[in-house]
């Protein structure tokens, strides 16, 4: 593996790693803290699926901007307005600032994410851009075992130090103010992050050269989006309902579910070398489906933190090397548009299968609800795995155009 990066990228990475901090602080303690405030199943899905809204409406705006000041300057902006949503959230006292905090949070992660792949394409080669797409999860899902870790235990501090209940409204903001000091400390390294002059001023924002392999890379992840909605946001909820678990021994149980997906995201490009990318991506998400189907559906708490574990690594770690390939696969001018039309169709998806498992949950019962929703995840990532491997990875054995 090639780990000589740019200090740019290492800038990069240094403010992915803060902000996977904050983003594990938010992700553990969302729910509860919206629960506390007195909001139901339904504002939930709502919330968890605003910011995948926002993401899916601003996208190709975020191209056009990124096209104009450069992806650096992007992620400038997109730190700031991260920031800014997150703290909004943090001090929000009903369902209306909670509302704002997820806009503007959405809009902060819409402007990152469309910037972020072509930042790392753009200052990296093919020998390395594995490796640094690896090397970026893995922080990101290390940041998550930190963030988990440590997120897990906050709202016990707090209790203890103002003789109140952990599960609060005050203990649970403090949770997430502390992820708003992390994206604090996540935005300094991007401010120094500088363009790589790969700027258009001028053409056509939105043009795409290369159609047919756009919609055969965006079309898996539609799958996955609609699938992800309606049961990953609310892990922590369906864990703590079924077993009864309390926040810290969840924070710890998240934390070691990021650190193997972290770990196991380093070691693909080891698997890719063997393989091949294509290969990597279809073997580690196929593989990762029964333990899907184990965690939705197993009776024991062993046996769902094995699951939780298991999948989690497999399925996230496959990621970077998706993302790696499609920079590869694609002609630079239409990266950015790749980021952010995967992004919508994700999201998207994302939105309307969260939204949807609010409804469920506030309407069938809390097993069953979750029955249903684990039986839909399941299949639409087996449906996933079977547009990549009819869609691209047939396409490319066929032509030999990309490499597998």
């Amino acid at each position: 593996m090639k780990w000589r990066f740019s200090r740019q990228v290492w800038l990069y990475l240094a403010s992915a790693f803060s902000f996977g901090l904050a983003q594990a602080f938010a992700a553990l303690f969302l729910n509860f803290y919206l629960r506390a405030l007195g909001l139901g199943a339904e504002w939930q899905g709502f919330l968890n699926a605003l910011p995948a809204l926002t993401l899916a409406l601003l996208s190709l705006p975020a191209v056009a901007l990124a096209r104009r000041i450069s992806n650096a300057h992007t992620l400038k902006v997109g730190a700031a307005l991260s920031l800014v949503g997150t703290l909004i959230l943090a001090t929000a006292s009903g369902p209306g600032m909670a509302v704002v905090g997820a806009l503007v949070q959405g809009a902060g992660a819409a402007l990152s994410v469309v910037a972020g792949s072509p930042f790392m394409a753009n200052n990296s080669t093919e020998e390395t851009r594995v490796t640094l797409f690896s090397v970026q999860s893995a922080l990101m899902t290390g940041a998550g075992f930190v963030g988990n870790l440590l997120g897990g235990r906050v709202p016990d501090l707090y209790a203890q130090a103002t003789l109140t209940e952990p599960d609060g409204l005050g203990a649970l903001r403090a949770a997430l103010l502390v992820a708003t000091a992390f994206q604090l400390l996540g935005l300094l390294p991007v401010l120094g992050l500088k363009p790589t002059g790969k700027t258009t001023r001028e053409g056509r924002s939105f043009a795409v050269r290369d159609k047919r392999t756009m919609a055969r890379l965006v079309m898996p992840n539609v799958l996955v989006g609609l699938g992800a909605g309606a049961t990953i946001p609310f892990l922590n909820v369906f864990i703590e309902g079924k077993f009864k678990v309390d926040y810290a021994s969840l924070g710890t149980l998240f934390a070691w579910m990021s650190l193997a997906t972290a770990v196991t995201a380093l070691l693909q490009p080891l698997l890719v070398r063997s393989l091949g990318q294509l290969r990597a991506v279809l073997v580690v998400q196929a593989s990762s489906l029964p333990f899907l189907a184990l965690l939705g559906f197993a009776p024991e708490l062993w046996m769902v933190t094995v699951a939780l574990f298991t999948r989690g690594a497999l399925m996230n770690a496959a990621g970077p090397v998706y993302s790696a390939y499609a920079m590869t696969a694609l002609p630079e001018e239409d990266r950015p548009m790749y980021s952010a039309v995967n992004v919508i169709a994700w999201d998207l998806g994302w939105a309307v299968s969260s939204i949807l498992s609010g409804v469920v949950r506030g309407r069938v019962p809390f097993g069953p609800a979750f029955d249903l929703l684990f039986a839909w995840t399941l299949v639409m990532y087996g449906l996933s795995v079977l547009a990549i491997y009819l869609g691209l990875y047939r396409h490319a054995r066929r032509t030999q155009a990309i490499p597998l």
